[in-house]
């Protein structure tokens, strides 16, 4: 007695046809009848579902008189490895969306709190050229200053370190990408491009949380 003939032995024992059993097992009846003739076998979680509705242990099912078992624990072999590949494809899935998020979460952290070498490798922000006023003092320091990327007013609050400069060379022609700065180049008003002198301003001003907002937001592209 093979499993089909098993299978159907403890159906028609209780009454059932093959479309009950098959809508108890939300399979079709053309399913169980492939099952019943030897055609297919069910898989390991079907073969519990049979066991539970027949009111069958699956060593009554898989261990009657001369039963032939060996193609269903082939079945449940297959069923065991595709469950088990499926599971390493999901953890990898997993990983690859965790390392994604993680990196793009890094991107966002360094672009909102202006880390300069997290921008620097940013593959999502672009190479700009701006102007930005300096202020009056000659020496050598590092001021925050609002360059200025486009005629329309686009631009943000940068640390820039400047060398010794007079009254004349007041202004900087920046190249920077998000906040890492790669170039800076002192330049006079006359020198800055018209559409581009009203953006740069003429005096000097501080940044003020209060008045000028964050220095850049959590949008990590341009």
């Amino acid at each position: 007695m093979d499993l089909g003939t098993q299978l159907k032995r403890e159906r028609e024992a209780r009454g059932w046809t093959q479309q009950s059993l098959a809508d108890q097992l939300h399979v079709t009846r053309q399913t169980v009848s492939r099952w019943e003739n030897g055609s297919t076998y069910p898989n390991l979680d079907t073969l519990v579902a049979l066991s539970d509705h027949l009111a069958v242990s699956l060593d009554t099912l898989l261990k009657a008189k001369r039963v032939t078992v060996a193609p269903v624990v082939q079945q449940i072999s297959r069923d065991v490895r595709l469950k088990r590949r499926y599971q390493r494809w999901l953890v990898g899935l997993i990983c690859v969306i965790l390392l994604i998020s993680g990196g793009l979460g890094l991107l966002s952290w360094g672009h909102r709190y202006q880390n300069s070498l997290v921008d620097r490798y940013n593959p999502f922000l672009t190479t700009k050229r701006g102007y930005a006023v300096l202020p009056a003092s000659q020496t050598t320091q590092t001021v925050d200053a609002f360059v200025a990327d486009d005629p329309f007013g686009a631009g943000s609050w940068l640390k820039l370190t400047t060398g010794q400069h007079g009254t004349k060379y007041r202004w900087a022609l920046v190249q920077h990408r998000g906040a890492s700065v790669s170039g800076i180049r002192l330049v006079t008003r006359k020198q800055i491009p018209g559409v581009m002198r009203e953006q740069a301003g003429n005096v000097y001003l501080k940044y003020h949380f209060r008045q000028d907002g964050p220095r850049a937001s959590w949008k990590f592209w341009d």
